[in-house]
C-alpha cells in the first residue's frame, strides 16, 4: 500500500528500475540454490576456499563501487544518455556470460576471473541504478521509492530460492541456470527498450521542475 502514497514510485521509469532489480535479484538467488554444490563437485571447495573466495569478492566489489565505477563512466558513460545505457548493457552482458562461463568452466582460475568481471559489472551497474533512481523524484518521496525498491528486491530475494528449487524438478542444473541467463536477458532487453527513453528523460524533466 505504500506504493499508492508515493506518486514517484508509479512513474514508468520507477516501474522500470523495480522491473530490472526485482530480475537481477530472482537471477543471483536462483544461481545461489546450484552454485555452492557446483564448487564443491568441480573444485572440492572447503570451509577455507569459500572464506578465500568471498573474500575476493567483497575486495573486488569494494573497489568497483570505489573506483572502477568511475572512471568507467568518466571514461565510458559521461558524454550522452546513449553512452550511459551503453555502460549498463555492458555490465548486464557481463553479469549474465559471466555467471554462465564461471559455472560450465572447469578452471578454477577462469572461475576467479569471471567472478572478478561480475562483481566488478555489479558494483559498477549498482552505482549507476542508485545515482539515477535518486534522481527520479523529489526529496519528498525519494525515500519512499528507495524503500519500495528495497521491499521489491526482498521479495524477490524470498521467491529466487523457491523458484530455483522448483525447476530443479524440470533438470536439477540446466533448468535453474538457464533461468538465470533468461533473467539477465529479460534485463538487458528492459535496459535496451526502456532506460534512456523513460529513465534519462525522466530525469530532464525532473531537472526542469526544480528551476
Amino acid at each position: 500500500w505504500s506504493m499508492l502514497n508515493v506518486p514517484a514510485a508509479r512513474t514508468p521509469a520507477a516501474i522500470l528500475f523495480m522491473s530490472i532489480r526485482v530480475c537481477m535479484a530472482m537471477a543471483f538467488h536462483i544461481f545461489q540454490t546450484i552454485w555452492t554444490a557446483s564448487l564443491k563437485s568441480r573444485f572440492d571447495f572447503g570451509p577455507a576456499d569459500h572464506g578465500k573466495f568471498m573474500s575476493f569478492i567483497g575486495l573486488t566489489y569494494a573497489l568497483s563501487q570505489g573506483f572502477v565505477a568511475k572512471y568507467l563512466l568518466q571514461a565510458f558513460g559521461a558524454n550522452t544518455p546513449k553512452d550511459r545505457v551503453r555502460v549498463v548493457l555492458a555490465c548486464c552482458a557481463a553479469l549474465g556470460l559471466g555467471r554462465y562461463v564461471a559455472f560450465e568452466t572447469n578452471s578454477l582460475v577462469v572461475v576467479y576471473a569471471m567472478f572478478g568481471l561480475i562483481v566488478t559489472a555489479l558494483g559498477v551497474v549498482n552505482t549507476v541504478l542508485t545515482a539515477d533512481t535518486s534522481r527520479l523524484a523529489s526529496s519528498e518521496e525519494i525515500g519512499g521509492v528507495f524503500g519500495i525498491l528495497a521491499a521489491v528486491e526482498n521479495a524477490a530475494g524470498m521467491l529466487g530460492p523457491i523458484l530455483g528449487g522448483l525447476l530443479a524438478y524440470i533438470h536439477p542444473i540446466r533448468a535453474p541456470l538457464l533461468a538465470v541467463v533468461g533473467l539477465y536477458v529479460v534485463v538487458f532487453a528492459l535496459v535496451w527498450w526502456g532506460y534512456e527513453r523513460l529513465v534519462l528523460k525522466s530525469h530532464e524533466k525532473q531537472a526542469a521542475k526544480t528551476k
